[in-house]
């Protein structure tokens, strides 16, 4: 595995222990689970996004709720990777999975 894979699987481990910690928050109880699926990190820090990553969402909520929902656990997931990573990161693909019981 080269140096870049490496870094790239470590931090796809560390924002999947932060979505884990930030969908246990209330705010989002709607959502089932979170899986990040993949993390790209720049070797240069960039302005905008020095690393970007997808998630998957497994949830029963309507679509109708889900953007502003979204857009608040991104935001949740970005000011810790900011604060304890010293690291701007960007969702760049977000996939829903209908949880069914």
């Amino acid at each position: 595995m080269s140096m870049s894979q490496d870094s790239n699987l470590m931090m796809k481990k560390m924002l999947q222990k932060i979505a884990n910690h930030v969908i246990e928050s209330k705010d989002f109880k709607t959502f089932d689970k979170v899986d990040v699926f993949f993390a790209f990190t720049s070797k240069h820090k960039t302005a905008m996004c020095q690393t970007v990553y997808g998630i998957k969402i497994y949830t029963k909520s309507p679509y109708s709720t889900r953007d502003t929902l979204v857009k608040d656990f991104q935001m949740q997931i970005r000011k810790i990777t900011d604060k304890s990573l010293n690291q701007s990161v960007c969702c760049t693909d977000v996939i829903f999975e209908r949880n069914y019981d």
